[in-house]
């Protein structure tokens, strides 16, 4: 679905974003929806930057902390990825893409 300049909206399957308010309030603001297909959250790139944040904050932090220091340690994961991480990711769609349609919607090595 082309996008016409506006911002697009991953959707997977989770039931906020499958709630007939949020199709709703994305449709009149006019926000194209990408559908993924179920099992392949390995399409979102943000999927991977989660995971570097989570991986940074285990190492740094360990798994006990408060919520404060989970604030703060989220805030410090995120400036911990680069530019040049989030443009590789972008850079890697089209083969990730490639790798869901080769693996019918299923997980892939992504």
């Amino acid at each position: 679905m082309p996008n016409n300049g506006h911002l697009s909206y991953m959707q997977d399957g989770a039931p906020s974003h499958t709630a007939a308010a949020t199709k709703e309030e994305l449709c009149e603001r006019g926000v194209p929806i990408i559908i993924w297909p179920p099992y392949s959250p390995d399409l979102n790139p943000i999927e991977t930057v989660w995971n570097l944040m989570k991986d940074w904050i285990q190492d740094n932090y360990g798994e006990q902390f408060s919520y404060d220091t989970l604030r703060v340690a989220v805030k410090e994961a995120w400036d911990t990825i680069t530019e040049q991480q989030l443009a590789q990711l972008l850079q890697g769609m089209k083969d990730r893409c490639q790798a869901v349609i080769d693996a019918n919607g299923m997980h892939t090595r992504f």
